[in-house]
């Protein structure tokens, strides 16, 4: 290079050797942004917070960069300015502060402690005569209790004639939930919820119960969790059906590692997918790669909505030929790449972002005023559908001005590409802007894999999708899953509960007349 400069110089061709300089420079300037952005991406990942908020103080600063006098600022903000259109007023939807203390829950039991005076105050200071009790000052202490094994002793009892000491008759054996088992119902639920729920191994529950004095092998805890998923099995399978014939579906998918002893390493990488219908139903399932036939074999008799990413493994769905899905893209999707240009700093995409931003509040209000589908519907078609349009125009002048490497200009082409699947939102009040109900219901699974690494087979990760199955539409349900599969179990095995009445149990309809004791937040 300096040669060839060194030439272009002397053969006065300086004005063309000054520009081939700046063009070089542009190129490593670019390429090291580039750079500095996924430096600053993977930083974040795995040693910073996973939120994408952006605070509105640090958007202000972004768009404040925007309007410095730089010539590369001003490119920027004539790149990425919205069209000039007329944006509906928004207001930012008030949250209700909290009012102190909540009260402790009416179903927890209460013990009373009376607390007396001292014997040397119970005395009337002005005449020296004996004090009455005039009522209690009450106030209340949260404790806690252990959790504690009992044994339930059964005694079936035995009639004989003292007469002719023929023909005993003795009363019948209860069923069990586990056949030839010890464990009662609440056991065995309790295994499964501590497993799948709250992410602790069963080496781990085997010490747990060692110190209540109770020695329980990992084998056995094994065979109990697999006695549970062949009882819940059907449940399961209900949910699922129920699933696919939601008025709106949702469906993604997270990676979890699978034992294979012909696979480089000895663990392969399965999928679960999760379909969430009509934020009621959660179905979980097991594929052994990340194949599109997994997806299309369960969305096979899919008719309606489906919001998904932009997975090609969906693609053939919507294209195939007869009655297919919908497809509903993501609004959390699209802003991610946008927040994580901000997150690094390039405030280019603090417009587009003020523009989303603006979307969710809309949905937000809606959401707090406890409108209608068809009432959210009409505020979309008149608030949200004027930003919609403005956030495409911005993306489409952004993909014009910039190279297709730019982060900038592959964020707007996401954009871009899905455009028609972004807008589907506006067409049902019942369709959510994105995704995020599934992917909330895919974290208890991103927490559990920290803790035990890997399924030991295929058919453990199709044990573990059901159990995620039962256990996420219990937590969208709002009842306690460990009440709720105890209650089950109990119904299933030993009272001989009728098929024909299946759907009783499902956590939806089993929750309609579950104590308040069985009640928790409603997690969605």
């Amino acid at each position: 290079m300096r040669a060839l400069l060194l030439e272009m110089l002397a053969a006065e061709r300086g004005p063309e050797a000054i520009e081939l300089v700046l063009q070089m420079l542009r190129q490593i300037g670019d390429r090291n942004a580039h750079l500095e952005l996924e430096q600053e991406r993977l930083l974040r990942k795995h040693l910073g917070r996973t939120s994408e908020k952006i605070s509105p103080q640090q958007l202000s600063l972004l768009k404040q960069l925007l309007g410095e006098p730089s010539d590369d600022a001003a490119v920027a903000e004539a790149t990425l300015a919205p069209p000039e259109v007329e944006l509906p007023e928004t207001h930012t939807p008030k949250r209700k502060k909290g009012h102190g203390r909540r009260a402790l829950p009416e179903h927890l039991p209460r013990v009373e402690i009376i607390h007396t005076v001292p014997e040397a105050e119970r005395a009337c200071p002005t005449c020296g005569g004996a004090r009455a009790c005039i009522g209690h000052e009450q106030s209340e202490v949260l404790e806690f209790v252990p959790a504690s094994f009992k044994v339930e002793v059964h005694k079936r009892e035995k009639l004989a004639c003292s007469a002719c000491a023929e023909g005993v008759a003795t009363a019948p054996a209860p069923d069990k939930v586990i056949e030839k088992g010890r464990p009662g119902p609440g056991l065995p639920a309790q295994v499964v919820v501590a497993k799948y729920a709250d992410h602790l191994p069963l080496t781990r529950q085997r010490t747990l119960y060692l110190r209540e004095g109770v020695e329980l092998p990992v084998s056995t805890l094994t065979d109990w969790v697999t006695a549970v998923h062949s009882t819940i099995a059907p449940l399961c399978v209900r949910i699922g059906e129920h699933a696919i014939v939601s008025h709106v579906l949702q469906a993604d998918d997270t990676g979890i590692n699978v034992l294979d002893q012909d696979a480089p390493g000895g663990a392969k990488r399965g999928h679960l997918w999760c379909y969430v219908g009509d934020a009621t139903w959660a179905s979980f399932t097991h594929t052994p790669d990340w194949r599109k036939e997994g997806p299309q074999s369960y969305l096979a008799a899919r008719r309606g909505w489906l919001v998904a990413d932009a997975y090609k493994g969906y693609d053939g769905l919507f294209t195939r030929p007869g009655a297919t899905p919908v497809e509903v893209a993501c609004w959390a999707h699209a802003r991610r790449p946008f927040a994580e240009l901000a997150l690094g700093g390039d405030a280019r995409a603090a417009p587009v972002i003020e523009l989303v931003r603006k979307l969710y509040e809309i949905e937000e209000c809606a959401r707090l005023d406890g409108v209608s589908p068809e009432e959210r519907q009409a505020r979309r078609q008149r608030e949200s559908l004027p930003l919609v349009d403005a956030i495409t125009a911005a993306c489409i002048t952004a993909r014009q001005q910039h190279p297709p490497s730019d982060p900038l200009a592959k964020a707007a082409g996401y954009v871009i590409n899905q455009n028609g699947a972004l807008r589907r939102f506006l067409e049902d009040g019942l369709l959510p802007i994105d995704n995020t109900l599934t992917e909330r219901r895919l974290r208890p699974i991103a927490t559990g894999r920290k803790n035990y690494l890997f399924c030991g087979s295929d058919a453990r990760a199709e044990r573990a999708a059901s159990m995620y199955t039962l256990l996420g539409t219990c937590a969208m349900a709002g009842v306690d899953p460990r009440a709720y599969l105890t209650d089950v179990l109990r119904k299933l095995e030993t009272q001989r509960w009728p098929w024909s009445r299946l759907d009783e149990l499902l956590p939806p309809n089993w929750a309609k007349t579950a104590p308040d004791s069985a009640r928790i937040p409603t997690s969605r």
